[in-house]
């Protein structure tokens, strides 16, 4: 075992880096992120207004719609674009890297103080795996939304949705992990990851498969519908919805009166959440790395020490 990497050391340098990866994390969203949370906080203002003269239209025609969700601010704008989302990421960053530091230590424990691979680069591997099995997979089900996306009625089955999604893919990691591990003892390395890794892709894919989709929510579909069906007569398109992305309002009379949420809008504050959420895994793992690996004053450097941090 690292003699000069004991629990304190890794926990502590682990939560530090996290925390600054969530400050970089932070300026990234400030600048990219958040204009695009605003846009879409003005959609939804604009939407409001034209959407209470469209209900009492249903409402004349006898069409049952749902009641507006409340309107509850606690923060104001200036602090949830600043002070709100410096916090959140920091917070996120902090927790993010003592889950990485939690992983490493593990690693640490089950190769006798010599992974396969330098620390730094088994860090940053476990940085990759953690955006990848926490945020990056279970978004591909259930991707991030920014304001104006999503009905107040249907919050809690989404979280938990959510949540199951993120659950299913950690779960099946560790499996996957243990598997690989397991077959590596009987097989070359590589195959055995390989085939660790294929097992994980298609069980979550099926769990996948078998999730509902948002537009597919009972009560989704009470109110709005199953399909939407664009044109008239021969040149009519019906498509399934499948998300609570707004589509365009239209009065009972099938007249268009407010357009959509805006595409390049909601393509934007996804890659962005993407890039956001890689620089606090990776982020973290780089720093923590790169602190990790340097070797006291003074701490004695012989060969198994250098073999097992790749120094």
């Amino acid at each position: 075992m690292i003699q000069y990497l004991d629990n304190r050391r890794i926990f502590l340098t682990g939560a530090i880096s996290g925390a600054l990866a969530g400050l970089v994390a932070f300026i990234f969203a400030r600048i990219f992120a958040e204009p695009q949370i605003q846009l879409a906080i003005d959609y939804e203002g604009a939407r409001d207004e034209v959407q209470e003269a469209v209900d009492k239209l249903n409402a004349a025609a006898g069409i049952k719609f749902p009641e507006p969700g409340p309107d509850i601010e606690i923060f104001s704008r200036g602090i949830q674009r600043n002070i709100g989302i410096a916090t959140g990421m920091v917070l996120m960053g902090l927790a993010f890297g003592l889950l990485i530091a939690i992983a490493f230590r593990l690693i640490l424990q089950l190769t006798e103080g010599r992974p396969p691979l330098s620390g730094r680069l088994t860090l940053v591997l476990i940085g990759l795996l953690g955006w990848v099995v926490v945020f990056a997979v279970p978004a591909l089900k259930y991707p991030p939304n920014p304001p104006a996306i999503g009905h107040y009625f249907t919050i809690h089955q989404r979280g938990n949705l959510y949540l199951l999604t993120v659950l299913s893919s950690v779960v099946l990691a560790i499996g996957a992990a243990f598997l690989a591990r397991r077959l590596a003892k009987t097989m070359n390395v590589w195959t055995a990851v390989f085939i660790a890794g294929a097992g994980y892709l298609a069980v979550i894919g099926i769990i996948f498969a078998l999730l509902p989709n948002l537009g597919s929510l009972s009560q989704n579909v009470q109110y709005f519908g199953s399909s939407v069906t664009y044109g008239s007569g021969d040149a009519a398109v019906t498509i399934p919805v499948t998300t609570e992305t707004p589509l365009a309002l239209r009065d009972p009379s099938g007249n268009y009166l407010f357009p959509g949420f805006p595409a390049d809008v909601l393509s934007r504050f996804r890659l962005y959440s993407f890039i956001a959420q890689a620089i606090l895994w990776l982020g973290a793992s780089l720093i923590m790395g790169t602190w990790l690996t340097r070797v006291p004053k003074g701490a004695v450097k012989h060969q198994n020490a250098t073999t097992a941090v790749g120094v």
